[in-house]
């Protein structure tokens, strides 16, 4: 699977991609709004090995988002099985925030999604504070359904059906 956009590139996660990875998420506020926890080096890795075992067992995980210009990995945007359903979910490096890269991305995985995979309903959850997150996802066409709790917090679910 490779998508391209007008200035990235959605691919599977690679082995290679684990040191980069490690270091997206080890910055506490790339993690703010997923569990306020920076990932070690160990739990990133295991988060691609993971995704790549995903794509086989599943035909779909979290991928790899890379900048076209020059390949470099900035996030990752992909559906994870979770108790909700089918979740979106996206991730980005801090130096790519406010720059359109995240609605970008998920305009493309979604379309993909629903297009190439055939998926019926996808669901996005966001805590209330994460306004960024929440735009992405109302620009997608998301409508929203209900707060509910997960991992022990609030939360948004928004859900898109094709």
């Amino acid at each position: 699977m490779e998508l391209e956009t007008k200035r990235l590139i959605i691919n599977h996660f690679d082995k290679s991609d684990i040191e980069v990875w490690a270091a997206i998420e080890s910055d506490p506020k790339v993690r703010e709004f997923v569990d306020n926890k920076a990932l070690t080096f160990k739990e990133a890795k295991a988060y691609v090995l993971e995704n790549i075992e995903s794509y086989r067992i599943n035909g779909y995980g979290r991928y790899a988002v890379r900048e076209k210009s020059n390949n470099n990995l900035v996030g990752m945007c992909g559906f994870l099985n979770d108790a909700f359903g089918l979740d979106l979910g996206y991730r980005y490096s801090r130096n790519t925030w406010g720059r359109g890269i995240g609605t970008e991305a998920a305009k493309a995985v979604v379309e993909y999604g629903l297009n190439e995979l055939g998926l019926l309903s996808i669901v996005g959850g966001v805590l209330p504070e994460n306004i960024a997150s929440e735009k992405i996802l109302i620009k997608l066409g998301f409508i929203f359904e209900e707060e509910t709790y997960f991992m022990g917090r609030l939360f948004k679910k928004y859900i898109l059906t094709s």
